[in-house]
């Protein structure tokens, strides 16, 4: 795998959520909103999206536990270059990192979506792009815990 590939989507994407927002969405709600919207920037770029896709040598538990799924899964419909995959995440889930580097491995550009303002306390797989969502987090007295995105807010 290149390292320009990987660099060259991570920037992609960051330039495709910075002209996005929302306000006031609950937790379900971001995470849904940010998968559809990388779906959006993939399919904009002539990829066909795959959400749930089982990454069958990444497997929970060793051998015999359960495989392990990306969010989502890009292939060019040309069919040239390499498959994208992506995990969206608010906190920071060393399973996700794993399968991204088990993906990596497979020649796959893996990006993590991370939405939170906090640090990131882990090493990242040095074949694995970070894209922070810069995510604000507030209590609303109607709505409970709600989180909302500026637009420039994402890196």
């Amino acid at each position: 795998m290149t390292e320009a590939g990987v660099d060259a989507a991570a920037r992609s994407l960051r330039a495709w959520l910075n002209r996005r927002s929302f306000t006031d969405l609950s937790t379900a709600e971001v995470t849904a909103f940010l998968t559809d919207t990388v779906a959006d920037w993939g399919s904009g770029l002539g990829y066909r999206v795959h959400r749930e896709v089982d990454l069958p040598s990444a497997r929970r538990g060793g051998a015999g536990g359960r495989a392990g799924r990306l969010d989502l899964q890009l292939h060019h419909r040309s069919g040239k270059g390499r498959p994208i995959s992506i995990e969206v995440d608010r906190s920071t889930k060393l399973w996700s990192l794993d399968k991204l580097a088990e993906a990596a491995e497979l020649g796959h550009l893996a990006l993590w979506l991370r939405w939170s303002r906090s640090p990131v306390p882990v090493a990242i797989p040095p074949a694995v792009r970070l894209v922070r969502a810069q995510v604000v987090r507030r209590t609303s007295p109607t709505l409970g815990k709600v989180h909302s995105l500026l637009p420039d807010n994402c890196g």
